[in-house]
């Protein structure tokens, strides 16, 4: 157990290990980086084990396909490219300049505080850390307390098995994260989580002018275009929404069908959904709700949703049904349609920026769907939103792609698929506006976690010495002549 009086020796200590080496070899970070790797590959059971007590039911493949693999890769991926991207950069010098020369270095930033979220514990803790790391500097981790076996073997693991001059894992609720947050030892502050803590983390950083990067969410969409391929794209959308019971940042947050759709969305979409989790709530590939006050705030978006004119629809016994919360209060929906924190996936037609669904990030398995006759339509919708975290085109015209890419601004798309563009190495992943601050993975997570030093070298022989004082008309005509080369 950590308390309150440990944290800042604790901080202090990580600063002076940096201090006491600024700029890390190569073989330094690399051997950082395979006790990583090391540690994650000995744990991995362990780390299925906890993550699975704080859900109640959380699939071993989903930890595996969602969290371990592409940890493991991206840390592979850092190994393989250090030695470039730590390399000093050249850059073109202005001819007025000749013959200096011009370079970037990018140096470790110092010690930065890696904030993370319940929903996927281990990889939103340890890929800012790979990235971290790989830019040279040293780590403070700080993860979620709803998740407390995960986060109280991770302390235990890396207490014993990582180099704690390097990074250590501080447990704690959000009185351990403001107490870190507003240290003034702390040179970069990286943040998952929502909205509305994340605008308390830069308020709070913003004292001791600490840069921030952001990792929040929103509400994130999918469109099927009037050229897409019906059952494909649901496949895509049932899994995209149902890992992790929707508990994703980038999952569809809403859905947005062409009309020549319409009448054989309901059908598939539900054909899918069985046919993927069969027998969905007995289903152990099915993930828990987190929490029970999380399941009732589900619950409360379908019976708002309903209330305003929303119709509510679940696949149930073979069949599709249409809820109506007048005639059902919670606890009877809780008995036929939820088991344990499992809650049966629904759809909600008829959406309207009126309901509570359509306000906030909904975090769970609940897929409003509009309908609509022209692409024009669907992006107006979209835009009526803040600017989303990921979004999901499918279609095959050129043509609509093409005006969809260049008239919505959103962090990240998958086009014909869903997630995917998140596990890409050699893509930035971040959000824009009230979705995100910055960009990590691979090598923008490095230069996220840098400085980009500035490097002049003087030459023996300087042109610009040709206008030191005094100035005459000869200078004059010199500077034109300079102008000339710009």
């Amino acid at each position: 157990m950590i308390y309150e009086n440990d944290i800042i020796p604790i901080i202090s200590s990580l600063k002076r290990s940096f201090q006491s080496d600024p700029y890390p070899r190569l073989k330094v970070r690399r051997l950082w980086l395979k006790e990583l790797e090391s540690l994650l590959t000995k744990n991995e059971a362990k780390f299925i084990d906890a993550i699975n007590s704080d859900f109640g039911n959380r699939s071993m493949f989903e930890t595996l396909s969602c969290e371990i693999l592409p940890t493991i890769s991206a840390i592979k991926h850092a190994y393989k490219n250090l030695p470039l991207w730590m390399k000093e950069e050249k850059r073109r010098t202005s001819p007025i300049f000749w013959f200096g020369k011009s370079s970037v270095l990018f140096q470790p930033i110092g010690l930065v505080a890696i904030i993370s979220p319940w929903n996927y514990p281990l990889q939103l803790t340890l890929i800012p850390l790979v990235n971290a790391l790989a830019a040279g500097n040293r780590v403070i981790l700080k993860p979620s307390e709803k998740t407390k076996h995960f986060s109280a073997l991770l302390r235990d693991i890396f207490t014993k098995d990582f180099d704690n001059s390097a990074a250590k894992v501080l447990t704690g609720d959000r009185k351990t994260s403001k107490i870190i947050v507003s240290n003034k030892d702390i040179d970069h502050i990286f943040f998952t989580g929502s909205t509305i803590v994340g605008k308390e983390i830069a308020k709070t950083a913003a004292i001791n002018l600490t840069p921030v990067t952001l990792e929040l969410g929103g509400k994130s969409p999918a469109y099927i275009s009037k050229t897409a391929n019906l059952t494909s794209a649901l496949k895509s959308i049932v899994k995209g929404k149902i890992i992790n019971a929707g508990q994703t940042c980038i999952a569809p947050d809403y859905l947005i069908v062409n009309s020549v759709h319409e009448k054989k969305f309901l059908e598939k979409f539900f054909f899918i959904l069985e046919k993927l989790y069969p027998n969905i709530l007995e289903n152990d590939d099915y993930t828990s709700i987190l929490s029970e006050n999380n399941l009732l705030q589900l619950i409360g978006l379908l019976k708002d949703a309903n209330k305003k004119g929303g119709k509510v629809l679940v696949g149930i016994k073979n069949s599709i049904e249409d809820l109506d919360f007048d005639e059902k209060k919670v606890d009877t929906f809780k008995a036929t349609y939820t088991k344990g924190l499992k809650l049966l996936p629904s759809l909600i037609l008829r959406p309207n920026f009126e309901m509570k669904v359509m306000q906030t990030e909904i975090f769970g398995p609940i897929l409003p769907v509009f309908f609509v006759e022209c692409d024009d339509e669907a992006i107006s919708l979209i835009n009526r939103n803040d600017r989303p975290l990921a979004f999901y085109w499918f279609g095959k015209e050129k043509y609509s792609r093409e005006k969809w890419m260049k008239n919505i601004v959103v962090g990240g798309v998958t086009l014909n698929d869903c997630l995917l563009h998140c596990v890409q190495n050699d893509l930035p992943f971040g959000g824009v506006s009230k979705s995100g601050l910055g960009a990590y993975h691979g090598v923008w997570g490095f230069e996220n976690f840098s400085h980009r030093k500035a490097i002049f070298t003087q030459s023996r022989f300087s042109a610009v010495s040709l206008l030191n004082p005094p100035y005459d008309t000869k200078k004059l005509k010199l500077f034109n002549f300079l102008k000339l080369l710009l």
